[in-house]
C-alpha cells in the first residue's frame, strides 16, 4: 500500500522521507508558488502524483481549470470531479469526463459516491461499463453509519469502510486488475485491518490524518486514535512545524507500521 501524506510547505523536504508518492490539491497550485514549483518539480523527476478535484476542501474548480491543471502537472492518476453521496451526479461527470483527451499517463479515478450499498455497488459497475479501472473510497461517506451503528462516528466510518470493501469483494466486483485508492483517515488503526487481511487489494491511501495530528502535539497511542481533529491541512499550509518535527515523525512512522508492517 503506497502512502502518501498532504505536507505544508515548510515540511516538503520531507516528503521523499514521509511519502511513497505525491497527492496534489489543485487548487493550491495557484494559492502558493511554492506548492506550484515542488509538484512541477515532482513531475518533472518522475514522481508518482494523484491529483484531486477540490471536493474535500470544499473548492469548486471549472472543468477548464481542472483540464489546464492536468496537462501542467500531468498526475498519473486524476479523481473525476464527484458530489457527496450522489451516485447519480457522480456517475454523470464520470460518463462526462472520459471525453477529454489527457496526457497519456494520466488514469481516471471515480470516488464511489451513494446513499447505499446498493448505490455504490451499481455506480462501480456503471463506471467499469465506462472503461475505469481506478475506484477510491472515501472515509466518511453516510452508508457507513448504515453499516456500523456504534455511539462512535469515527469508529463507525472505519468500521463501515472495511464492510463496504468486503461487499464488494463478496459481489466480485473489484477485480484483481482494479487500482482500489483510500481517501483520508477517520482512524489510523482502520488499516491493520487491510494489512493483515487484504494486503494486496488496497494500492494507495492519501491523509493528512498523522501530520495533522503531529502539529497539533498529538501522538498516536499503540493502538491509534479514537478522536480526530478538524483541522485540514491548509491551515498549516504556510505555519513552520519544524519545533512539532519529532511528533509528526513519530506518527507517520506508526501509520506505515498500522498499514504495512
Amino acid at each position: 500500500m503506497k502512502i502518501s501524506h498532504e505536507l505544508p510547505l515548510s515540511l516538503f523536504s520531507y516528503s521523499d522521507e514521509f511519502n511513497d508518492y505525491e497527492y496534489c490539491l489543485p487548487h493550491l497550485l495557484d494559492k502558493h508558488a511554492d506548492y506550484r514549483q515542488f509538484f512541477l518539480d515532482s513531475s518533472e523527476r518522475g514522481r508518482f502524483i494523484i491529483m484531486d478535484n477540490g471536493l474535500f476542501e470544499g473548492v469548486t474548480h471549472t472543468t477548464k481549470d481542472l483540464l489546464e491543471k492536468i496537462d501542467l502537472i500531468e498526475p498519473n492518476i486524476f479523481i473525476v470531479p464527484d458530489e457527496w453521496n450522489d451516485r447519480d451526479v457522480t456517475a454523470k461527470n464520470a460518463k462526462h469526463w472520459t471525453q477529454y483527451k489527457l496526457p497519456f499517463k494520466t488514469k481516471l479515478m471515480v470516488v464511489l459516491q451513494g446513499k447505499t450499498v446498493n448505490e455504490i455497488h451499481t455506480l462501480y459497475q456503471q463506471c467499469v461499463d465506462l472503461g475505469y479501472t481506478h475506484f477510491a473510497i472515501n472515509h466518511s461517506s453516510i452508508v457507513y453509519q448504515t453499516l456500523c451503528e456504534s455511539d462512535i462516528e469515527i469508529a463507525n466510518q472505519s468500521v463501515g469502510r472495511v464492510m463496504l470493501i468486503e461487499y464488494l469483494r463478496s459481489q466480485n466486483v473489484i477485480k484483481d486488475h482494479h487500482y482500489i485508492h483510500l481517501l483520508g483517515a477517520s482512524t489510523p488503526q482502520e488499516f491493520t485491518y487491510y494489512r493483515d487481511n487484504l494486503p494486496t487489494l488496497v494500492n494507495s491511501v492519501d491523509t493528512s490524518n498523522p501530520i495533522i495530528c503531529g502539529a497539533l502535539g498529538q501522538r498516536y497511542a499503540e493502538v491509534g486514535m479514537l478522536t480526530k481533529p478538524s483541522n485540514k491541512i491548509e491551515e498549516f499550509m504556510e505555519v513552520d512545524l519544524e519545533d512539532r518535527i519529532e511528533d509528526i515523525k513519530y506518527n507517520v512512522q506508526r501509520f506505515k507500521n498500522f498499514c504495512n508492517k
